[in-house]
């Protein structure tokens, strides 16, 4: 029997090819702390770097057969690298997401419900607007929505200019008492 602690990372990878656990164990205890210090300079969560250098080391033990063309320690370092970056890629993958998110959820979400509001406000407006008065009604849709003139409208309707006023001026008022508590309500 021989010293594991004393054989070389290419004679230590050859008996982990033969799944040799000792050997892994040594690899481990040999290149864990080493990793973990270098891949603390790039990612500053504990956790998620001994994560990170457990799923390199269980991908090491799990691939059959594992071709290292190159030093054990370039192979080990490249493969954190790897890891590492990889998580980082992630991680901005899903900071993009969770921004996207958070940009519908301040805008989209109050422009769409704004805009639903708005509908509903019209909506009432429409119907107020429709219980008035007949005459009260026209004059009104007239100066308001077809914006004429009073004097376009006295000439139009062959009323005077003061009954236009008088009409729109109540049509205001009945409006305003109709819709003021519905207004608050909203806002």
């Amino acid at each position: 029997m021989y010293c594991y602690a004393d054989l070389s990372d290419k004679e230590l990878i050859a008996l982990v090819l033969e799944k040799d656990e000792q050997a892994f164990g040594v690899l481990y205890e040999r290149y864990f702390p080493l990793l973990f210090i270098y891949a603390r300079k790039i990612i500053a969560d504990e956790e998620v770097v001994k994560d990170l250098l457990q799923d390199v080391f269980v991908s090491l033990w799990s691939k059959t057969p594992l071709a290292i063309n190159r030093s054990f320690s370039s192979y080990i370092y490249a493969a954190v690298r790897f890891q590492l970056f990889d998580y980082m890629d992630k991680q901005k993958v899903r900071k993009g997401y969770a921004d996207s998110l958070q940009y519908f959820l301040d805008q989209g979400e109050y422009s769409t419900d704004n805009y639903l509001l708005e509908k509903e406000l019209q909506q009432q407006i429409e119907k107020e607007i429709m219980n008035l008065p007949p005459q009260m009604r026209e004059i009104f849709i007239l100066s308001r929505q077809e914006e004429k003139s009073y004097e376009e409208i006295a000439k139009q309707r062959n009323v005077s200019l003061n009954t236009v006023r008088k009409q729109v001026s109540n049509a205001l008022k009945i409006m305003r008492s109709k819709l003021t508590l519905l207004f608050f309500t909203f806002f």
